[in-house]
């Protein structure tokens, strides 16, 4: 599996320096005319993440807290924050329409639904829209990770492992794209077995 260093910042990312992640596995459908990729990083209080994605058709339908996101364009991180099976899966799409739960894989009728009215808020969740497709961004407060995983703590050397997809069930073109190979047969993100390493990195 693949690993990536979290850089560690201070104040507001300066995106232009944070290595990046390719989404570059396109799987279960033929070759397609979308690229996406993602940046991490890291500072005392919680986790950056942006995503973003040359897409042609976006299709943005779905709105609200625990919508079907994956049938839009839509952009997704799962992650286990430690050696526990369970996983959060955080799932928008250009609307800021979220599906977040966390659970034990498999199946997402295995989920627990988090109920989160308030995500664009308190997540600083932010899209914006390029001649060529989008972009998103939101921070993960750690605080919001220990009310589930107590024993959670971020800190130099440390780990967690996880996995980053572009997704579209109901796009012009439906697609699937990760950044570590989901080796089964047919379209399936639950698979905490295929997580790659994310590396708490320093400044």
């Amino acid at each position: 599996m693949k690993t990536y260093t979290m850089k560690k910042v201070n104040g507001t990312p300066d995106w232009s320096k944070i290595p990046t992640l390719n989404i570059e596995n396109v799987q279960w459908v033929d070759s397609i005319d979308i690229t996406a990729w993602a940046q991490l990083c890291w500072d005392d209080e919680g986790l950056f993440v942006r995503m973003e994605a040359i897409e042609p058709n976006i299709r943005m339908e779905e709105t609200g807290p625990q919508a079907c996101t994956c049938n839009d364009s839509c952009m997704e991180f799962f992650f286990s924050p430690t050696e526990r099976a369970d996983y959060f899966n955080i799932e928008l799409n250009p609307n800021c329409a979220v599906w977040i739960g966390i659970g034990t894989g498999g199946d997402i009728s295995d989920l627990i639904r988090l109920q989160i009215s308030k995500f664009t808020e308190k997540f600083k969740t932010n899209v914006e829209f390029t001649e060529k497709g989008w972009v998103l961004t939101y921070k993960i407060p750690f605080a919001f990770i220990k009310r589930f995983f107590a024993d959670f703590e971020a800190k130099e050397g440390g780990s967690i492992r996880g996995n980053l997809y572009k997704c579209g069930d109901r796009t012009v073109k439906p697609h699937w794209m990760t950044w570590n190979y989901v080796d089964i047969d047919h379209p399936a993100f639950h698979c905490p077995e295929f997580f790659g390493t994310l590396i708490f990195g320093g400044e």
